[in-house]
């Protein structure tokens, strides 16, 4: 085997997916068969089957390939999970190890896979399969060590530099409250002009403005350091698109050839770069796209000739920058994808039920395809039939945060567009608040912050939309995706984020924004690694960490949320709410009572109490828009009891109004000094009278 200059790419992405597949065996064994698991386990072993056949690694590949095959007999029912069919499935984790070890060395190491092709075939494991002896040989690679320990500084330094970035972003903001300062000070200055040590004062607000020059200028400066030493610490991660696309056209000649199929392969914008981590992350997503145009959609030549096509089936590659994003789209000019066959097949295999399909739009039935366990083969080969597939595109996309659109026209083609971000270190992300948690999405996601009232939210074939460039989008609510507490109480405007993912669109109703920032993107840790709707996490400029949205899990989790119904909470909020909250105030039950029933007819929220300390006590717990008193009371009288509440602080402005039997015009003076606002008379009352004062004096 000649080791060629990608093989220390496969190496990278093999290791990876031995790792997970070997755990995953052994969660299988312990905890028990589930789809989800089986299914990662099949992705895993179809990449590296398809990964190795592309660096020529014909023996791996094959011992992938007949894992896989294992693997779909279980998933089929064909095989039982066994302790034995593990030990098996273990064997040929190992021999995958050892020849991962073989291909780093240049075939130095002599690896022999015959007697675990066998195992793989015959169900039991021989004696003299690879075991320890080859793993310990791969182990002992010091140069595979090497590379990798070089490659986690260099990711290091990347991360410093982001989080360089970041108290940079902190500095501006520091900057902008020292200037604050200096404002405050100039106006505190001027009230000392005639004071005996104005000089002084001036004297040291000029050295407070020299300071505050000084660290403008090394803000400033920091600024250039700190983006140079970024972008260069970004250079050295950056790769061109070329280093994984200069031998796509030679395996994918090979696969044609074997298929009995002719093909045109060409690629535009070869010198685009990306970062070490979204290449090995894009490798697997176009080799599969790849795949897939030329085993689905490039027909025979034959056929091709029949319909007027040339002999050789296009397909095309071209990237090209786009802001802080790349864009990849690949071409072909094959048979197209059919809306009502992608319908018809997810109804057959159980994703989705008739009602369901025939309810999907052509242009979201199209996005099917992605779903695990979608093929349209009736019949298994090496490539397709195994509904392992363009799901793994989808997979990869959403851990590099990066989005896809699909466009086909039936017997003309079909075009699969990525757009990924340059970096997975840094993006630029939107902060958001919702209940007491902080939360960031990435900024492409968001194409729109809508500032709405409750009653621009319409409902629409029994679900709560909003109306956005004049298309119905439909609202959820991220505190109850995500299962937060949140207040029932519905204010007068509403904050949602208009999302687009894949060429759909949500409304994620959130409680409020807070700009724009450069996110140094934090991993979970392992323990919260799995934890759904989250990718990540950062730092906001004023040192609060925020959480990182996954946003494909929030449109995976909007399939399955309850509707709102915030018009109706709205509508019920709308009826209980009250004109105002008045504290009652009167030792007389009947009194009491009457204003208590008058004020809560005409829509007043009323709170009772029968004395002076007892209105004190409730003045503490609760805010009240107005206050109704008599004025003879026991142990304190409405006069006192005024007096008071003028003199607290979270009082001093609420009316009081006295209602009493006193009639001179002494206690009217009276009442009036102490902060009354108005005085009515007990034996000249009328509940017209009232009403009409307090309507005044709470608007």
């Amino acid at each position: 085997m000649n080791k060629n200059k990608y093989v220390e790419i496969f190496i990278r992405e093999a290791e990876e997916h031995l790792q997970g597949l070997r755990q995953g065996l052994l969660a299988l064994e312990k905890e028990g068969f589930t789809e989800e698991r089986l299914h990662d386990l099949l992705r895993r072993a179809h990449t590296l089957k398809g990964s190795a056949k592309m660096v020529d690694l014909l023996e791996l590949s094959g011992v992938a390939h007949r894992l896989e095959d294992q693997l779909k007999a279980l998933q089929n029912g064909e095989k039982e999970l066994s302790s034995d069919l593990i030990d098996v499935l273990l064997v040929a984790s190992d021999a995958i190890e050892a020849l991962i070890a073989q291909a780093n060395a240049g075939g130095s190491i002599s690896v022999n896979v015959d007697p675990v092709v066998e195992a793989l075939e015959t169900g039991s494991v021989a004696e003299d399969s690879p075991g320890k002896q080859d793993q310990v040989a791969y182990q002992g690679t010091e140069r595979r060590k090497s590379v990798r320990a070089s490659v986690e500084r260099l990711d290091q330094l990347v991360n410093r530099a982001g989080e360089i970035l970041l108290h940079h972003q902190i500095l501006d903001q520091r900057g902008q409250q020292l200037k604050q300062l200096l404002k405050g000070f100039d106006q505190l200055l001027g009230r000392f002009v005639n004071a005996k040590d104005y000089q002084n004062m001036t004297s040291l607000r000029d050295e407070f403005q020299s300071l505050l020059e000084a660290f403008e200028q090394d803000r400033v400066q920091l600024g250039y350091q700190t983006e140079d030493v970024y972008q260069r610490a970004m250079e050295l991660r950056l790769l061109p698109l070329a280093t994984i696309t200069d031998d796509f056209e030679h395996s994918l000649r090979g696969l044609a050839r074997n298929l009995k199929k002719e093909i045109r392969f060409t690629v535009q914008g070869q010198e685009v770069e990306l970062d070490r981590n979204m290449l090995d992350a894009v490798k697997p997503i176009l080799l599969h796209i790849l795949n897939n145009a030329v085993d689905h959609a490039i027909e025979d030549p034959e056929t091709r000739v029949r319909l007027g096509k040339p002999k050789a089936g296009q397909i095309h590659l071209d990237a090209q920058y786009e802001g802080s994003f790349v864009q990849i789209s690949v071409r072909d000019d094959g048979q197209g994808m059919d809306p009502e066959k992608i319908r018809a097949v997810a109804v057959k295999r159980n994703l989705l039920s008739a009602d369901e399909a025939a309810a999907l739009s052509d242009e979201a039935t199209l996005y099917l395809v992605l779903e695990p366990g979608f093929t349209t083969r009736e019949f298994i080969t090496d490539v397709s039939g195994r509904g392992v597939g363009l799901d793994v595109v989808k997979a990869n996309l959403e851990q590099v945060k990066g989005d896809l659109a699909l466009h086909s026209v039936v017997g003309e083609g079909t075009e699969l567009v990525l757009r990924l971000p340059l970096s997975l270190a840094v993006f630029a992300g939107l902060l958001f608040a919702c209940g007491e948690e902080f939360y960031v999405l990435p900024q492409h996601y968001v194409t729109e912050i809508l500032r709405l009232t409750p009653h621009d939210i319409h409902e629409e074939m029994d679900r709560e939309v909003v109306i956005y460039r004049d298309r119905a989008i439909p609202l959820h609510s991220l505190s109850q995706i995500l299962g937060t507490e949140s207040s029932d109480r519905i204010g007068n405007r509403l904050t949602v984020l208009i999302l687009k993912f894949r060429e759909q669109e949500m409304a994620l109703l959130v409680q409020k924004t807070l700009g724009l920032q450069d996110v140094v993107v934090k991993d979970l840790g392992c323990q919260l690694k799995s934890l759904d709707f989250f990718s990540g996490a950062t730092m906001m400029t004023n040192g609060i960490p925020a959480l990182i949205l996954s946003t494909a899990d929030l449109f995976a989790a909007r399939q399955t949320q309850e509707g709102l119904q915030l018009r109706e909470k709205f509508a019920r909020q709308e009826a209980q709410r009250r004109k105002g909250r008045i504290l009652v105030v009167d030792d007389s039950i009947t009194t009491r009572t009457m204003e208590k029933n008058i004020l809560e007819t005409h829509g007043y929220e009323v709170t009772i109490a029968i004395s002076g300390f007892d209105a004190l006590e409730k003045l503490d717990k609760s805010r009240f828009d107005l206050m109704v008193s008599d004025v003879e009371m026991p142990g304190m009288t409405g006069f006192e009891l005024t007096r008071q509440v003028r003199q607290r602080e979270d009082t001093t402005a609420m009316p009081v109004i006295i209602v009493t039997s006193l009639a001179s015009d002494d206690h009217r003076r009276q009442g009036i000094e102490v902060g009354a606002q108005a005085y009515l008379v007990k034996g000249n009352f009328e509940q017209g009278a009232l009403l009409e004062t307090v309507e005044t004096l709470v608007s």
